[in-house]
Protein backbone atom coordinates (compact mmCIF):
# COMPACT_ATOMS: atom_id res chain seq x y z
CA UNK A 1 0.00 0.00 0.00
CA UNK A 2 1.18 3.52 -0.78
CA UNK A 3 1.84 5.27 2.56
CA UNK A 4 2.12 8.66 0.87
CA UNK A 5 -1.49 8.94 -0.33
CA UNK A 6 -3.11 12.23 0.59
CA UNK A 7 -6.62 13.67 0.28
CA UNK A 8 -5.53 15.61 -2.80
CA UNK A 9 -4.82 12.36 -4.60
CA UNK A 10 -8.56 11.62 -4.73
CA UNK A 11 -11.39 13.30 -6.60
CA UNK A 12 -14.21 14.84 -4.60
CA UNK A 13 -16.45 11.95 -5.64
CA UNK A 14 -13.87 9.38 -4.48
CA UNK A 15 -13.64 11.15 -1.11
CA UNK A 16 -17.42 11.09 -0.87
CA UNK A 17 -17.47 7.36 -1.62
CA UNK A 18 -14.69 6.68 0.91
CA UNK A 19 -16.77 8.48 3.53
CA UNK A 20 -19.89 6.50 2.67
CA UNK A 21 -17.96 3.22 2.81
CA UNK A 22 -16.61 4.23 6.23
CA UNK A 23 -20.21 4.71 7.36
CA UNK A 24 -20.90 1.08 6.48
CA UNK A 25 -22.82 1.59 3.23
CA UNK A 26 -22.73 -1.09 0.54
CA UNK A 27 -21.99 -0.26 -3.09
CA UNK A 28 -25.69 -0.63 -3.85
CA UNK A 29 -26.66 1.78 -1.06
CA UNK A 30 -24.04 4.30 -2.19
CA UNK A 31 -25.26 4.08 -5.79
CA UNK A 32 -28.84 4.70 -4.69
CA UNK A 33 -27.85 7.63 -2.47
CA UNK A 34 -25.73 9.29 -5.16
CA UNK A 35 -28.14 8.43 -8.01
CA UNK A 36 -25.46 6.67 -10.04
CA UNK A 37 -25.04 3.07 -11.13
CA UNK A 38 -23.50 0.36 -9.01
CA UNK A 39 -21.02 -0.17 -11.86
CA UNK A 40 -19.85 3.44 -11.43
CA UNK A 41 -19.31 2.82 -7.72
CA UNK A 42 -17.28 -0.28 -8.60
CA UNK A 43 -15.09 1.81 -10.93
CA UNK A 44 -14.56 4.44 -8.23
CA UNK A 45 -13.57 1.71 -5.77
CA UNK A 46 -11.13 0.29 -8.34
CA UNK A 47 -9.62 3.75 -8.87
CA UNK A 48 -9.24 4.28 -5.13
CA UNK A 49 -7.59 0.85 -4.77
CA UNK A 50 -5.21 1.63 -7.65
CA UNK A 51 -4.25 5.00 -6.16
CA UNK A 52 -3.46 3.47 -2.77
CA UNK A 53 -1.64 0.51 -4.29
CA UNK A 54 -4.02 -1.99 -2.72
CA UNK A 55 -3.65 -5.60 -3.79
CA UNK A 56 -6.71 -7.06 -2.15
CA UNK A 57 -9.87 -6.47 -0.20
CA UNK A 58 -8.10 -6.74 3.15
CA UNK A 59 -5.68 -3.90 2.30
CA UNK A 60 -8.52 -1.84 0.84
CA UNK A 61 -10.64 -2.25 3.98
CA UNK A 62 -7.67 -1.38 6.21
CA UNK A 63 -7.06 1.80 4.22
CA UNK A 64 -10.75 2.80 4.36
CA UNK A 65 -10.90 2.16 8.10
CA UNK A 66 -7.81 4.31 8.80
CA UNK A 67 -8.33 7.09 6.23
CA UNK A 68 -8.93 10.58 7.63
CA UNK A 69 -10.48 13.04 5.21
Amino acid sequence: MNPHVQNGDFTLRELEIISLIQQGNTSQEIAEELHISEFTIKKHRENIARKIGSHGKKEFRRFIRNFKA
